[in-house]
């Protein structure tokens, strides 16, 4: 798609054509449509229906590290909602915009110290699919407290159908010190249980097989959304 197309699309009155150019300006990080994004984005929020499209905006405005986005996204993480797709993308967005580098976990550690399911599911999924590399201090913090994070009060009572975000952590933790993950990834093994429609607990593969990717320093793309 060329970059006429993809304004095309932008600017179309269907959500859908919106939200496929959104996608393709954050899949080939095309950093010069940032502010025609954004200002696009600002009218797409006032629409609750397209929540979708919203989505694949918040997403493209943290791949392409559009700064001037901040202050909005950060709103959305405050509010807080647990149970929220486009607060779990903020909450990925939010990282991308406020990490000094993409190495810098500080914004992670920092959604976790308050964060709902969803803003922490978003943060988890920052440190997955930008492979980044907190220091050794900041990967500590962030195992340590997530370690039963599938406990989360926003979670129990609401297991069934909603993802166990250890799992974005343990992908993350393919690319990190073994001797500081391995303890994290056999808990999460142990510990590896969903609910099922029928209220019964019901092994979580994808966990157990992500855990055992990163214990032999395998990082699972196929697993990232």
């Amino acid at each position: 798609m060329t970059t006429e197309e993809i304004r095309e699309k932008l600017n179309s009155k269907k959500s859908a054509d919106r939200r496929r150019g959104a996608k393709e300006i954050g899949k080939l990080k095309l950093v010069e449509f940032g502010e025609e994004l954004y200002e696009k984005y600002l009218i797409e929020r006032l629409d609750k229906r397209t929540w979708e499209t919203q989505c694949e905006m918040i997403k493209a405005l943290g791949s392409i590290d559009f700064k001037e986005a901040f202050g909005e996204i950060e709103q959305i993480v405050r509010t807080n909602i647990p149970h929220d797709m486009i607060t779990i993308v903020a909450g990925t967005t939010y990282v991308q915009l406020k990490r000094k580098s993409i190495n810098d976990g500080s914004p992670v550690l920092e959604l976790l110290e308050f964060g709902s399911v969803s803003v922490i599911h978003g943060a988890l999924l920052a440190l997955a699919i930008d492979q980044m590399k907190p220091n050794e201090n900041e990967v500590k913090k962030i195992l340590s407290f997530c370690k039963d994070i599938n406990k989360h009060k926003d979670r129990i009572g609401h297991e069934y159908g909603l993802v166990d975000s250890r799992k974005y952590l343990a992908i993350a933790c393919a690319n990190w010190d073994i001797a500081l993950t391995s303890d994290f990834l056999n808990h999460c093994i142990d510990t590896a249980s969903n609910i099922s429609s029928f209220g019964k607990p019901v092994i979580n593969q994808s966990l157990i097989e992500v855990c055992q990717n990163s214990l032999k320093g395998k990082f699972s793309k196929a697993y990232l959304p």
